[in-house]
């Protein structure tokens, strides 16, 4: 009489045979860092935790710490990417920046300082653009304050200056990637 498996055994039968080689053990253990480190930066970016708080659980993630640091500043500028609020990803740069030592936490505050003056910049120029046009269509006076967050030409100037940054927190990251090493 044939005796009757469950697919727990037959699942066991069919892969006992089956191991991972170094590389995938050190690919599987590289995501598995990332994907601690990125549950760690998303809780400082979201205001949950502070400053201290975000040093404290990068400690207790366990990796080698050039493996850390990589991971980190591969997050850094994947968030610079996809976010328009930019404040909290400056603190986590200085933060960076101050681990890895040398120059980058003060190129971290120089480029936060940078975006803030253009922005501001840009801001005075788009909302007198927004004025002349609205005086244009006959809508003017003293009082009138356009919100110019809501406006076209705005959201084209932050992209832009989104853009340059991007491009300035890649070097940064490069030279924390050097310093690091």
């Amino acid at each position: 009489m044939s005796e009757i498996k469950s697919a727990i055994e037959l699942a066991m039968e069919r892969t006992k045979n089956l191991v991972m080689d170094e590389g995938e053990k050190r690919e599987f253990a590289r995501r598995d860092l990332a994907e601690r480190l990125r549950a760690v930066v998303r809780r400082f970016l979201e205001g949950i935790i502070g400053r201290e708080e975000f040093l404290a659980e990068y400690e207790g993630v366990s990796g080698e710490k050039r493996e850390k640091i990589d991971a980190l500043l591969a997050l850094l500028v994947e968030e610079f990417e996809a976010s328009a609020d930019r404040e909290r990803l400056f603190d986590l740069m200085e933060i960076v920046g101050a681990r890895v030592g040398g120059r980058l936490a003060e190129d971290a505050r120089a480029l936060r300082e940078s975006f803030r003056q253009e922005l501001a910049a840009d801001a005075a120029s788009v909302r007198k653009s927004i004025i002349e046009r609205l005086a244009g269509m006959g809508i003017r006076g003293g009082s009138l304050e356009p919100n110019i967050e809501e406006w076209e030409e705005w959201k084209e100037a932050v992209g832009e200056v989104g853009r340059s940054l991007d491009r300035r927190v890649r070097e940064w990251k490069d030279r924390a990637e050097s310093a690091s090493k």
